[in-house]
């Protein structure tokens, strides 16, 4: 069984305000700062994306196998306390990268 899991970094920002995750376009978890949540998916390669009020982050693609957790973290930036990141690039204002795999066959 494939799994998903998504964590909201300890950024400096956004401290009341929860960040949305989405897999292919859905959302799946709304995390306040530190949070993680566990999402089943189904194996093959799905695209993961994070938003927070009018900010997003650039679309990250992840394959994950049966067996297998793969793990993403989304949290604000320096870029998205700036005019330019806030307001001129909302689109790339949040980061987001995937911190691994882990294998449960």
């Amino acid at each position: 069984m494939p799994w998903l899991s998504v964590e909201r970094a300890m950024d400096a920002g956004g401290l009341g305000r929860r960040m949305t995750f989405l897999v292919d376009g859905r959302p799946v978890a709304r995390l306040r700062r530190g949070a993680t949540a566990r999402v089943e998916v189904p194996a093959g390669l799905h695209v993961v994306r994070a938003r927070m009020d009018w900010l997003r982050s650039r679309p990250l693609e992840v394959t994950v196998s049966d067996g297998e957790t793969v793990s993403v973290s989304g949290g604000l930036t320096g870029h998205s306390m700036t005019f330019t990141g806030a307001f001129l690039r909302p689109g790339t204002a949040l980061e987001i990268r995937s911190r691994g795999v882990r294998d449960h066959r």
